[in-house]
């Protein structure tokens, strides 16, 4: 299975060479942007043991393909990393409260807590939650679990009696189960939960980055909106569905062929309008455009034989940006 039809593949020869000239059939070859597997691929015929990962479904099943066909022993994995964890984090800890069961503001806990619950056997139980725009805070390791044991939890009240310790990655959950049980300097009971628990079933509004400048270079106005980027996580978990559905459903005579997004995401946008009278309140649709199912724009109820450049134009200066995705749903953005 030397040509998988995959854009990014490398050839097998070329990987051999890298594969052993940098490793020995002791240790383990790992690939983190994996592709179509060429790398798993040959490190499994040179006797390695190999890690592949990719974020991509037709990835990890074109690989799977492959290393079947070489008799490769191996497991697929599913990693939990949580829905919009790592893609945007800031609106992630916006949501954070409504996603953890009870979570409120506590005003008399340090700004270490995010806040607390209440529970009918402890009262009062403090919540951490690691900052997830803080890569450093991501790993809960026999470092953190000291600081907070010796640090965090001394400058509670004296009538705490638990906290929860949410965290994204742990060093060893054992092992720092074991290191908080041998510590007897608090009588505190501290639960260990994992954040991604609550993160990977949830379905985030959509997120575009966009940018606004003056212009005068085009018949629509004075003023650009151009998206830079549009995520909706509805659209893309539809669109696995369809995947994994299409993928289990092909055969020769009808070979799987996955819907892709490339990275800025925009094919997922059918609507755009912008409001140039109200930053609030009841919507003023000033300009507005439909891109087709072929990527041809109608501007302001015009159609064209255009495909769409990325950007909303209008003479007046935008207060608010309105973008529909391909499902329906409508968010709307202030400009600033």
């Amino acid at each position: 299975m030397e040509n998988a039809n995959y854009a990014t593949q490398k050839p097998e020869a070329m990987l051999e060479r890298i594969v052993k000239s940098s490793s020995n059939p002791t240790m383990v070859v790992a690939d983190f942007f994996g592709g179509s597997g060429v790398t798993a691929a040959v490190a499994s015929k040179l006797g390695r043991k190999f890690i592949h990962c990719d974020i991509g479904l037709n990835s990890i099943q074109t690989t799977r393909d492959r290393l079947k066909n070489d008799g490769a022993e191996f497991d697929v994995l599913e990693i939990k990393d949580g829905v919009q964890l790592y893609r945007n984090p800031a609106q992630t800890m916006d949501k954070i409260k409504s996603l953890i069961p009870g979570l409120k503001n506590e005003d008399s806990l340090s700004s270490f807590w995010e806040g607390a619950i209440t529970d009918s056997k402890f009262g009062t139980v403090p919540v951490y939650v690691p900052n997830l725009m803080d890569s450093s805070s991501k790993l809960l390791d026999k470092v953190t679990m000291n600081r907070i044991i010796h640090q965090a939890i001394p400058d509670l009240n004296d009538t705490i009696k638990k906290v929860i310790i949410y965290y994204i990655d742990i060093t060893d959950e054992s092992d720092i189960q074991k290191f908080i049980k041998e510590d007897d300097s608090t009588t505190v009971e501290i639960e260990l939960r994992d954040l991604k628990n609550i993160l990977d079933d949830v379905i985030m509004g959509d997120y575009a980055e966009f940018h606004m400048e003056e212009t005068h270079e085009n018949l629509f106005g004075g003023y650009a909106v151009t998206i830079d980027k549009f995520i909706s996580d509805r659209v893309l978990t539809k669109i696995q569905e369809f995947n994994e559905k299409a993928f289990f459903n092909s055969s020769l005579k009808k070979p799987y062929k996955p819907i892709e997004i490339s990275e800025d995401g925009l094919e997922l946008i059918e609507f755009l309008s912008v409001d140039c009278t109200e930053a609030d309140g009841k919507w003023h649709s000033d300009s507005e455009i439909k891109i087709d199912k072929n990527g041809f724009l109608t501007a302001n109820g015009k159609k064209t034989k255009e495909f769409w450049d990325g950007c909303i134009y209008s003479q007046n200066k935008p207060l608010r940006l309105k973008i529909r995705n391909i499902c329906g749903d409508e968010t709307i953005w202030e400009v600033t």
